[in-house]
């Protein structure tokens, strides 16, 4: 009896892992598709086609937790909307913006590092101390971001001759990080579904008005693949893969779940090699590492670690 208890355990949570790398891989992916479109449609009109599909997979999924939560009141709402700009509408237009002048390998290494920007953001802005342990973590993952920046040279840094694209990744990374700590609160009260279909709708909303001024005012047209890619975007990335993400962290938890988190830049590198023929430098290589060492140091906890200790779940929409 309770061997079978124990090998029905042991596939849940097979499955929860493969469920959480094919998670990765999707978001790898994202990033791909975002240098590719990026030149074929306005960043807005893409992100907010982005999130109506989104919606029409996230809704019908929260739709009983949703009644069930409540309506919220007017500062929820004003939360929400908060959260749909910082999670939604300033991170999906940067990252099409940014993969105009940059390339998938630099921007998933910059994406990589939201998890210690994050705890280094709680530790400035929050006053939440960082462990010692993870305060190395964000200077490793910060060095390797530096690399990446600087293409392995210090005279590119100091001439702060540094790609436009790479720090408009970086503003994707900083507003998802204040994304990140703004929703711990809120997530007091609603459930992380709940939060994420509120916030990607006030999220689209946003956009909306803009996006139909750049119908009026730019001429654009999609292929039949261009279509696909926004497909994939919409409805495989910001509906598919939050669900099937929510459903690993609840099989197997938030911390190992957010572990899995790191495998969606090795992803995005490893498909912007295949797919969009980008080489992989020395600087790429030893930045990755760094970014990716700096990230476990960070968000691996002790039993030791007391209270009080930056700490936050990494959601995505």
């Amino acid at each position: 009896m309770f061997d079978g208890k124990a090998k029905e355990e042991k596939m849940l949570h097979v499955q929860a892992y493969l469920t959480l790398t094919f998670v990765s891989m999707l978001y790898g992916g994202n990033i791909i598709s975002a240098r590719v479109i990026s030149h074929q449609i306005p960043s807005i009109t893409l992100s907010a086609i982005r999130g109506l599909l989104g919606l029409f997979i996230l809704v019908p999924f929260a739709w009983r937790q949703l009644l069930a939560a409540g309506k919220p009141n007017r500062k929820e709402l004003f939360s929400f909307a908060l959260l749909g700009f910082l999670g939604m509408s300033l991170p999906y237009t940067s990252l099409v913006w940014g993969m105009k002048y940059s390339t998938a390998t630099n921007a998933s290494i910059i994406l990589a590092a939201a998890p210690a920007v994050t705890i280094a953001m709680l530790a400035v802005g929050w006053r939440v101390k960082p462990s010692g342990r993870q305060v190395v973590g964000i200077l490793t993952s910060f060095l390797g971001l530096l690399l990446v920046f600087s293409k392995g040279s210090l005279s590119y840094l100091i001439s702060l001759n540094i790609n436009a694209g790479d720090f408009i990744l970086l503003i994707n990374v900083v507003s998802s990080s204040i994304f990140n700590i703004l929703g711990q609160e809120v997530m007091k009260r609603f459930s992380p579904l709940v939060t994420a279909a509120y916030s990607l709708l006030f999220g689209t909303l946003i956009l909306i008005p803009y996006a139909g001024w750049e119908l009026h005012t730019t001429s654009w047209h999609l292929s039949w693949q261009g279509w696909l890619i926004v497909f994939y975007m919409g409805v495989l990335v910001t509906g598919s893969a939050f669900l099937l993400n929510l459903r690993g962290v609840n099989q197997i938890g938030s911390g190992k779940a957010a572990i899995f988190v790191n495998l969606a830049p090795v992803f995005g590198i490893i498909l912007g090699m295949i797919i969009l023929q980008e080489s992989l430098y020395l600087y790429h290589w030893i930045g990755i590492f760094l970014v990716l060492v700096g990230i476990i140091l960070a968000l691996i906890k002790r039993k030791d670690d007391s209270r009080g200790k930056a700490s936050v779940k990494i959601i995505k929409i």
